[in-house]
């Protein structure tokens, strides 16, 4: 029992991405054979120590080779868990191992953030608790003690249970994760980047869930809605106005305008529904705008935003986040800020893309009807990740192709609006994604970061799309449904044990309440039943065995057999009031009625008729073997 709850701390922290294979492995291994050879394989306390102070000197080592303090603790951890399961099974031993398995699953809190974690924590509750009942609930001497029965603990674990779920709730919550932010493995979300490298692409499709977006008091039928809604939705992230020849960069806007924690943003007014947006935690600081925006509710932390209509953390989060959300049905009007000179600027634009559109420019003097009819071309062309770009000059190895990823689709289409005179540049983001069936909410994945086009036409700010459509349907996962479960699960986990804030907390105690005044006379009269329920199983047992075991065709064959040897019994006259049946010993007949008592009374188990016979067989046997040895 020790042994697992040791394991179950070393599983919660090989969960997270801190440590080395290596090293929770050491323990994984030990463990195994422990339990292979017993108590043979053990080390005495003093060898086993020295184990343990190996591992702090080997951290120490680690810490001057330059590994973060946080994960040179965790590997301690795991020597130590080592050191502790081939140690010798001794009393001490035992809480050693529950200890260091608690600082592991505290370790694992700390660290991961994962939905698996939830498996490590409740095993170690069931074991903990058998565990510590083994030791000090039985008095038992040490070594490799064996499990109790599982009834002796298993009424206490609904109260244990209970308790967690209390503290759960009550306890208050701490920001730890700013601190892990340098040791922290985070994710790189494609699609968000101040700066975009054309040439050879080259990715392969990441079908990992970059956000989650859930809709918040809507019926079915506005789910419904919300799911069409969700189909070639735009969620708008970084601008890039400056082209440099190999490339995109964002230029720093002159006006910024920030925003603290726990402030509202503003885009427009409307009639709203809102969502929840969980966005995984990863390098960048964008926040993703979806086509449709009005308000971001109660910002986590203080955000700035430019006349682009960029907005991004001061700093990038060290977590994940969920950022609540009042979006249109419909699409709002886009920003009207004016272009800045860079949107406007034609350095750098290879003369094979002039020579490529003058062809067109040449059949309408209309600029904004040209630019429609390269967009068109444009999406008449195949979209590939693994086209073979030449880095060196990738617009005019594009246009030879005539295929390549978005990237390269978005940069044909913007620097063919500027050779037009018309400004425009590049945005990076997100479009469309998968609707879960077993959730119902929006999971944008890896794969479908997108860049597309802005061109300033009829004094404000439009979209142009030139990707073809071929782009959609990249989704192709081998276990659909399988994965539509797990999402649904980690988003659980997230929205309900690693974001349970304080908000959170206020809201479960106000449904509690709430249910309370509403259903508390039928919550009170259900109380009362099983309060009385209980009683009347725990005493009235004792009762109704006086009735219930009255048993007429055992006392009929009794009553025979009592009249058979001189004795007549009176109706319902204690056996034992009885007098003795002749040839039976006073000895033998005192055994068999409390025997009988035993059965009728609950004791022992209700005889059958099979049962009486034998016992009456056995009452004259051995008064048939007294007889013998008297006549010795």
């Amino acid at each position: 029992m020790t042994l697992a709850v040791l394991m179950c701390g070393v599983a919660a922290l090989a969960l997270s991405d801190f440590v080395s294979p290596f090293y929770w492995l050491l323990s994984t291994v030990a463990t195994l054979f422990r339990l292979w050879r017993g108590p043979s394989l053990q080390l005495s306390e003093m060898q086993a120590s020295l184990v343990g102070w190996f591992g702090f000197v080997w951290v120490i080592f680690e810490l001057f080779l330059g590994r973060a303090l946080v994960v040179a603790f965790t590997d301690f951890l795991l020597i130590l868990a080592f050191a502790i399961v081939v140690e010798a099974a001794t009393p001490r031993n035992h809480l050693h191992r529950m200890l260091v398995g608690l600082f592991l699953l505290l370790a694992g809190a700390v660290l991961t953030d994962s939905v698996l974690y939830a498996v490590p924590l409740f095993a170690m509750m069931w074991f903990l608790w058998r565990a510590a009942a083994c030791l000090y609930g039985m008095n038992l001497s040490g070594g490799d003690l064996p499990a109790m029965p599982l009834r002796h603990e298993v009424r206490w674990m609904f109260l244990m249970l209970v308790s967690t779920a209390v503290l759960f709730v009550a306890l208050p919550r701490f920001e730890f994760h700013s601190l892990l932010k340098p040791a922290q493995p985070r994710m790189e979300t494609s699609g968000f980047s101040d700066l975009v490298q054309l040439g050879d692409f080259a990715r392969s499709l990441d079908a990992r869930v970059a956000m989650r977006v859930e809709p918040l008091n809507l019926t079915a039928a506005e789910i419904n809605n919300f799911r069409k809604w969700t189909q070639g939705r735009y969620w708008r992230g970084a601008v890039l106005s400056r082209f440099t020849g190999s490339g995109w960069q964002k230029v720093a806007a002159p006006r910024q305008f920030h925003l603290g924690a726990g402030e509202d943003l503003m885009f427009a007014d409307g009639e709203a529904m809102a969502v929840a947006l969980y966005r995984e935690a990863s390098d960048h600081s964008y926040i993703q705008i979806p086509q449709g925006i009005l308000r971001i509710r109660d910002l986590p932390q203080g955000i700035q935003t430019d006349e682009t209509a960029t907005v991004q953390f001061t700093r990038a989060p060290s977590r994940r986040l969920r950022l609540l959300m009042d979006v249109a049905w419909a699409n709002t009007p886009e920003a009207v800020q004016g272009p800045q000179r860079w949107e406007l600027e034609q350095a750098h634009i290879p003369d094979a893309l002039r020579n490529w559109v003058k062809p067109y420019a040449m059949n309408s003097a209309d600029q904004v009807q040209v630019l429609a009819s390269i967009a068109a071309e444009l999406r008449g062309w195949t979209y590939d990740l693994n086209a073979p770009i030449d880095s060196e000059s990738p617009i005019s190895s594009f246009l030879k192709l005539q295929r390549g990823h978005c990237e390269l689709y978005a940069t044909t289409m913007a620097l063919a609006a500027r050779t037009l005179g018309i400004p425009s540049r590049v945005v990076n983001g997100y479009l469309g994604g998968d609707w879960n069936e077993v959730g119902d909410f929006l999971q944008i994945r890896h794969l479908h970061a997108h860049s597309w086009v802005e061109v300033w036409v009829n004094g404000r700010w439009q979209r142009m799309d030139a990707t073809p459509a071929t782009r959609s349907g990249l989704l192709n996962l081998r276990f659909p449904r399988f994965d539509q479960l797990w999402e649904s699960a980690k988003l659980g986990w997230y929205r309900y044990v690693l974001e349970f804030q304080n908000s959170d907390r206020v809201n479960v105690i106000k449904a509690l309440w709430q249910s309370i005044r509403v259903y508390g006379e039928w919550l009170l009269s259900a109380l009362m039943a099983t309060a009385v329920v209980m009683l009347l199983w725990r005493y009235g047992r004792v009762i109704l065995r006086h009735f219930t075991r009255y048993d007429k065709t055992l006392w009929s064959v009794l009553d025979r057999w009592l009249s058979r040897r001189g004795v007549v019994r009176a109706q319902y006259q204690p056996l034992r009031d009885t007098a003795i049946p002749e040839g039976v010993s006073h000895e033998a007949w005192e055994r068999f009625v409390c025997k009988w008592e035993a059965q009728s009374y609950g004791e022992e188990s209700l005889w059958k008729k099979r049962d009486l016979k034998r016992h009456l067989r056995a009452l004259l046997k051995t008064t048939d073997t007294i007889s013998a040895n008297v006549l010795r």
